[in-house]
C-alpha cells in the first residue's frame, strides 16, 4: 500500500520537476550572458579607464603648455563661466582667484583695472571686450588693447586672438582668447617714432638754418658790396669836391678881375674915343663889346656848374655815409632828395619815353634817429624799381600802340598782372607824413602796370624778381625790407590796385628808444 502510493506521488511530482528543471537550465543560460556581459563590461570599463587616465594626462600636460607659453589664455562658456585661466591671463588681466565668471571680473573691473582701445586716450566698452565680442561668434584677430591693472602707471599693451566655441551642431559652448604682452613693442615703435619725428624736426631745423644762411650770406655780400660802392663814391666824391672847390672860389676874384678890366677898357674908351687903325680893327674883328657881355655870361654859367657839381658831390657824400655805430637825428626829406639827385639821368626822357615826373608832397616831419646810410639804400631800391615799373609799362604801351591787329589775348606776366593802358605821364608820387607822435610814413607810388596781390606778398623774400634775367637779382627789396623791420623796428608795405600802380609805404618810429624799449 505504501509502495503504491509512493508510485502515484512519484508520477505526481514528475511535471514539477521537469518544469524546475527547466527553470534551473534557463538561469544557468542567463547566469552565462550576465557571466559574459560583465566581462564586456569590465573591458570597456577598463579600456575606458585606461582612456580617461590618458586624457587626464593630455589635459594636464596641455595645461602645463598653455599656462608656460608666456601669453594668458582664458576659456569660458557660455555663461561667461570661467572653465580655464593660466596664471598669464591672471595677472595681465587681473584676474583674483575670486573671480570665478566674467561678471565678477568685470564688477571688480573698475577698481583693479582700466582698459583703453587701441588709441590709448578711449576707454574700451564692456561689449568691446575681444572675449566677449567672440562669444557673440565674432573672430577676433590681433585687436589692440592698453591695460593699466590697478598699482601700475604704465600699464600693458595686448594683442588679442580670440574665437567662439561651437559643438558639431554649431551651438555656442563658449569662447577662447589668447593675450600677447607687446609692451616691448609698442615703446620700440613710440621710440621709434620719436625718434623719426626727431630727426625730422632737425632735418627741417637744418634745412632752414641753412636758408637762413644762405639769405645772411647773400645778405652780407649786397652789404659788403654797397659799403664798398659807399666806401668808393665817398673817395670819388671827395677827389672831386677838391678841384670843384677850387674852381668854385676862384671863379668870384675872376668875375671881379674881369669887371675890373671892363671897366678899365670903358674908360680908355671915353678919353681916347677914337684909337689908332690897327686897335680899332682888331676891335671889330673880335666883337669887343659882344665879349665884355658874353664873358660876364660865361662866368654865371660856370659859376651854375660848378654849384651844380657841388651838389651833386654833396647828395654822394650824404647818400654813401658809412654807418655810424649809433642812430643820429636825420632829416628824412634830405635823403629823399639826395638820392633823386642821384637818379636824376634815369628820369630823363629816352627815346620815345618821356620824362619821369617826381610829384613831392612833403608833410612837415621831425628829424627821425635812423642810420641815414641805409634809409639812402631803401629809398634808392624802391625808387629804382619804380623807375624800372615806369621804363616797363612805356615800353609795352609803345608795342601796343606798334602793334597793327588788335590783342585777342596776352600773357599775364609776374609784374604784370592786370593789363592796364599805359600811362600818357609817367609819375611817381612821394608823400611823407607824421602820422602819430613817434611815427612817420612815407609813400612812394608809381603809376605804372599794377601787381597781384599774391606776388605783393612775396616781393620782400630773398631772390624773387619780377625782372628778366640779368636785370635783377631779388635781393634789393628783402634788404630793404631787413633795414626797416629788423634795424629800425618800423614796417614795409606794398599795395597794388588794378590800373592804380604800385605803391611802397615805410613807417619808421622817430625814436629809436622807444623801439628799443
Amino acid at each position: 500500500m505504501y509502495a503504491d502510493n509512493l508510485a502515484v506521488n512519484e508520477v505526481a511530482t514528475n511535471p514539477e520537476v521537469e518544469q524546475l528543471k527547466a527553470q534551473v537550465s534557463a538561469l544557468e543560460e542567463l547566469l552565462e550572458v550576465y557571466e559574459q556581459e560583465t566581462l564586456e563590461k569590465s573591458g570597456y570599463l577598463e579600456k575606458t579607464l585606461k582612456e580617461l587616465a590618458y586624457s587626464e594626462d593630455a589635459l594636464r600636460v596641455l595645461k602645463s603648455i598653455l599656462s608656460s607659453m608666456g601669453d594668458g589664455v582664458v576659456v569660458v562658456d557660455e555663461t561667461g563661466k570661467f572653465l580655464f585661466l593660466n596664471p598669464d591671463a591672471q595677472q595681465l588681466l587681473a584676474i583674483a582667484p575670486t573671480h570665478t565668471s566674467l561678471q565678477d571680473w568685470i564688477e571688480a573691473g573698475s577698481a583693479s583695472q582700466s582698459i583703453y582701445l587701441a588709441d590709448a586716450k578711449t576707454p574700451c566698452p564692456i561689449e568691446a571686450f575681444p572675449l566677449l565680442q567672440a562669444m557673440g561668434g565674432k573672430l577676433i584677430d590681433g585687436a589692440e588693447i592698453l591695460v593699466y591693472p590697478a598699482r601700475d602707471p604704465v600699464g600693458t599693451w595686448l594683442s588679442v586672438t580670440a574665437r567662439s566655441l561651437k559643438d558639431d551642431h554649431g551651438t555656442l559652448k563658449g569662447a577662447v582668447a589668447v593675450f600677447h604682452n607687446i609692451t616691448s613693442l609698442k615703446l620700440t615703435e613710440t621710440a621709434l617714432r620719436t625718434s623719426e619725428t626727431q630727426s625730422r624736426q632737425q632735418a627741417e631745423t637744418l634745412t632752414q638754418t641753412l636758408r637762413e644762411l644762405g639769405k645772411t650770406q647773400a645778405q652780407l655780400v649786397q652789404t659788403e658790396k654797397m659799403s664798398s660802392l659807399g666806401q668808393l663814391v665817398a673817395g670819388v666824391a671827395h677827389e672831386i669836391n677838391n678841384p670843384v672847390n677850387f674852381i668854385y672860389g676862384n671863379i668870384a676874384p675872376a668875375e671881379s678881375h674881369i669887371r675890373d678890366l671892363c671897366t678899365l677898357l670903358h674908360l680908355y674908351q671915353q678919353h681916347y674915343p677914337e684909337p689908332l687903325p690897327e686897335i680899332q680893327a682888331e676891335m671889330e674883328v673880335i666883337d669887343l663889346e659882344f665879349v665884355q657881355q658874353d664873358l660876364l655870361d660865361l662866368l654865371r654859367s660856370l659859376k651854375m656848374g660848378a654849384e651844380r657839381i657841388r651838389q651833386i658831390v654833396l647828395s654822394l657824400r650824404n647818400f654813401s655815409r658809412l654807418d655810424e655805430a649809433a642812430m643820429k637825428p636825420v632829416n628824412i626829406h634830405e635823403g629823399i632828395d639826395n638820392t633823386l639827385m642821384i637818379l636824376q639821368n634815369r628820369l630823363k626822357a629816352k627815346g620815345s619815353q618821356p620824362d619821369i615826373e617826381v610829384i613831392k608832397q612833403y608833410g612837415d616831419l621831425p628829424l627821425v634817429e635812423c642810420y641815414a646810410g641805409q634809409l639812402n639804400q631803401v629809398f634808392m631800391n624802391i625808387l629804382s624799381n619804380a623807375i624800372d615799373a615806369l621804363e616797363e609799362s612805356s615800353d609795352c604801351g609803345l608795342r601796343r600802340e606798334l602793334s597793327a591787329e588788335p590783342v585777342q589775348s596776352m600773357e599775364v606776366s609776374e609784374r604784370t598782372s592786370y593789363l592796364v593802358p599805359p600811362p600818357s605821364d609817367l609819375l611817381i608820387t612821394i608823400h611823407t607824413e607824421q602820422i602819430s607822435p613817434n611815427q612817420v610814413a612815407i609813400s612812394i607810388h608809381n603809376n605804372g602796370d599794377s601787381i597781384a596781390d599774391s606776388l605783393c606778398d612775396r616781393l620782400f623774400d630773398p631772390f624773387f624778381t619780377t625782372k628778366p634775367v640779368g636785370r635783377g637779382t631779388g635781393l634789393g627789396l628783402y634788404i630793404s625790407y631787413q633795414i626797416v623791420t629788423n634795424t629800425h623796428g618800423g614796417q614795409l608795405k606794398c599795395c597794388s590796385l588794378p590800373g592804380q600802380g604800385v605803391e611802397f609805404r615805410i613807417e619808421i618810429p622817430v625814436y629809436q628808444t622807444v623801439f628799443a624799449k
